[in-house]
């Protein structure tokens, strides 16, 4: 088992999860995924910056993860311990319905982790939607902190919960 780079023929099972978990999302409250985002060009474009990982295990991609250092300008509202230029920032991560509860994203997480450690990051921003409390949960539970509250796409509807880890 192992997080990889993923490649251009990644795409369609990445997809295949995007499509499995989006009922899930729904069905919890949780919409800042939809039909129209992520798409296979979003992904794409991230294999292209080499910034999209896939879970593979034996073959089988079971989860993903966006780590790069595109950090949202609502990031610049949240008190960071550490300067954006210091951390990476995680974005789309899933892991397939079928293979949930089993620690999956967790040693995603872990992996990315490991690999921003390896390319001299010291920490990592991120957020979820605030009804994602699985995810809330997640990152408290392997030290990323607390920072606020933001609002990505000017739906003051749609707040966001910021954390960082630092290494």
């Amino acid at each position: 088992m192992s997080l990889r780079l993923a490649v251009s023929d990644d795409v369609p099972y990445v997809m295949g999860i995007i499509r499995k978990v989006l009922p899930r999302m729904h069905a919890a409250g949780n919409y800042q995924w939809d039909e129209y985002y992520p798409t296979e060009a979003t992904f794409q474009k991230d294999i292209k910056n080499d910034t999209l990982y896939v879970f593979d295990e034996a073959g089988v991609i079971k989860g993903c993860i966006v780590a790069d250092d595109n950090h949202a300008y609502a990031y610049d509202d949240i008190p960071w311990a550490l300067a954006r230029f210091d951390c990476l920032a995680l974005h789309r991560l899933a892991v397939d319905p079928d293979f949930q509860g089993r620690g999956l994203a967790q040693k995603i997480l872990n992996g990315v982790i490991e690999e921003g450690k390896a390319k001299g990051y010291y920490g990592i921003h991120t957020d979820t939607s605030m009804e994602n409390k699985p995810m809330q949960q997640l990152f408290e539970k392997l030290g990323f902190e607390f920072r606020g509250k933001l609002n990505l796409d000017e739906n003051l509807d749609n707040w966001y919960a910021a954390y960082e880890k630092i290494f």
